[in-house]
């Protein structure tokens, strides 16, 4: 194991509830609510297409113009929120498995639908972990399309079974799971089952577990 990709919101910082409360005042003035269950199931895909789908569920069409206005207006307020993030919003365990695999060596990218991933780096104070942060804008398509997941590798030079991707929403499992590296799934969504390795929350991730697990998955 040479390095390691990691999606950002929900594995590396606790900034899900931000999201909901953006997206919730957005929606809310036309009479469209927004639950904890659509903000959890609609984790990595971008903000247009949440706006999107969250105004089909509720059995409405959107045009394209009002999409695009409500999706700048939560993250206009997203970014509100964003005011409030310190290093208490790395989620349990993280920090110090970061510092775990930098001191061993092992290389590390971020890759997030989230524009505002570098920002939410440097104020949670994550930033000196990784060598890459992928640009969602340079994409030519979003998770669950593997792109953003093979370009960090690309950037890091590492072949695929050498290298592990960490997730914990459908859609960036889903392209995780093509790209030929080994998985990680965290949380408690039944689709995380379908990684190499699943795990309850973030306490769980070692080293010494991870380099243990994607051992047997590389003689297997």
């Amino acid at each position: 194991m040479e390095a390691v990709i990691f999606d950002m919101d929900g594995v590396l910082t606790d900034t899900m509830p931000l999201y909901y409360e953006a997206t919730r005042d957005t929606l809310l003035p036309f009479g469209i609510e927004y639950t904890w269950e659509q903000n959890d199931r609609l984790k990595g895909i971008s903000r247009r297409e949440t706006i999107r789908t969250v105004w089909e569920e509720a059995g409405r069409k959107i045009e394209e113009e009002l999409e695009i206005r409500l999706a700048e207006e939560r993250n206009r307020r997203y970014l509100q929120l964003m005011d409030s993030l310190t290093p208490d919003h790395i989620l349990p365990g993280m920090e110090s498995f970061l510092k775990e695999l930098k001191e061993n060596g092992i290389r590390m990218a971020v890759a997030s639908s989230s524009r505002n991933a570098p920002e939410v780096l440097k104020k949670t104070g994550l930033s000196w972990a990784f060598e890459y942060t992928i640009d969602p804008l340079s994409l030519n398509r979003g998770k669950p399309d593997p792109e953003i997941f093979l370009k960090a590798r690309e950037l890091l030079g590492v072949e695929e079974r050498r290298c592990v991707g960490i997730e914990d929403g459908e859609a960036g499992l889903r392209g995780l799971l093509e790209t030929g590296m080994f998985t990680v799934g965290v949380g408690s969504d039944p689709f995380m089952r379908n990684a190499d390795w699943s795990i309850a929350s973030t306490w769980d991730l070692t080293l010494e577990a991870l380099q243990e697990k994607h051992h047997k998955w590389c003689v297997t």
